[in-house]
């Protein structure tokens, strides 16, 4: 759905223009094919600029300051706001309460990535963040002994469910919407017995974890796509933050289309040891079938034959040996 708000404020320069001076820049004007604006009163009226055709992802110019990157990483990283408040003021602004009802009921979606989009993916349920307010805030010991930090808790929200001696995770859409909760049981699992459950279902397939707590870092970036939260988590507390979490081994489709929205240099996955070549393969053909009209590169943590334990992910291995994967172990698909 990101793809199609910003496809909204391209095509609607005075709602754009709004946009940016909720968020306090000045001098916004809209030309035939073009915006500029200034950061401040007293700044250069044209010094940053956003073309209004041939420009999918939505980048701002800012020329005095020599950055490209696209509007909302831009609006959150000069005016110190959240990813999801600055979608939160353009949804209001463009008048869309429910995303997918409101794209499905225009018909915005047409050509190769429309059929994609009946094909592979479905209106995913969303929350209340209320319903979060029934279990506790703190922070736990289990989380924090497997290179969780307390601040990493905080800021991904983890929770405590009493009842089941859960810790609980939310799952939130690309939107930043509470879509489900997880829950790792708090206590020691035998072999075959459940150490994750969905406490409140969602559709796994249609979000990736991460993507809207990582979104500034993500976009235009190298993202690395790991199976579990646990590890974007944990990234988090290794300072590491374009990572994203798919939930499973598989990428879906609509998976897919959410990192193509990110315009990202590089995509590289970083599944658990023990995961088959083949699947990992699988994974890469998925992204190259959907990538024929960009150049993405593509890669994968190549552990094999490299004396890993099975079951493990790059991210338990600690800060230094993650570090030295990135650089090292990456293998670039052909």
């Amino acid at each position: 759905m990101l793809e199609e708000i910003k496809k909204e404020l391209l095509s609607n320069p005075g709602k754009l223009k709004e946009l940016l001076e909720y968020f306090n820049f000045y001098n916004a004007a809209a030309h035939q094919s073009y915006i500029s604006f200034g950061r401040s009163e007293y700044s250069s009226k044209k010094s940053i600029v956003i073309r209004l055709g041939n420009n999918p992802y939505l980048y701002v110019k800012d020329y005095a300051r020599n950055i490209n990157q696209d509007l909302f990483t831009y609006i959150s990283r000069q005016r110190g706001v959240q990813y999801t408040d600055i979608l939160s003021v353009a949804r209001k602004i463009l008048g869309i309460n429910g995303c997918y009802s409101h794209f499905e009921n225009q018909g915005i979606f047409g050509g190769f990535y429309g059929r994609i989009k009946k094909k592979n993916t479905i209106s995913p349920h969303v929350y209340e963040e209320t319903l979060l307010d029934r279990y506790e805030r703190c922070g736990n010991l289990r989380f924090l002994r497997d290179n969780i930090s307390l601040e990493a808790q905080k800021f991904f929200n983890i929770r405590y469910d009493t009842e089941s001696h859960g810790i609980v995770i939310p799952i939130y859409s690309q939107l930043g919407q509470l879509m489900g909760v997880k829950v790792r049981c708090n206590y020691d699992t035998s072999d075959g017995e459940l150490k994750y459950y969905y406490l409140i279902p969602c559709a796994m397939s249609q979000t990736l974890y991460g993507y809207s707590h990582n979104y500034n870092y993500l976009a235009g970036s190298t993202v690395y796509i790991f199976e579990s939260e646990k590890s974007v988590m944990q990234c988090y507390s290794y300072g590491i933050r374009n990572c994203v979490a798919l939930g499973s081994g598989s990428i879906s489709g609509r998976q897919v289309q959410m990192l193509f929205s990110l315009n990202p240099e590089r995509l590289v996955f970083m599944h658990d040891t023990g995961f088959a070549i083949e699947n990992i393969k699988r994974n890469i053909s998925l992204v190259k079938a959907y990538s024929r009209f960009s150049d993405i590169k593509t890669g994968y943590w190549d552990y094999f034959g490299k004396g890993y334990e099975d079951k493990i992910s790059p991210s338990d291995l600690g800060d230094r040996k993650l570090k030295q994967i990135m650089e090292e172990e990456i293998l670039m698909a052909g």
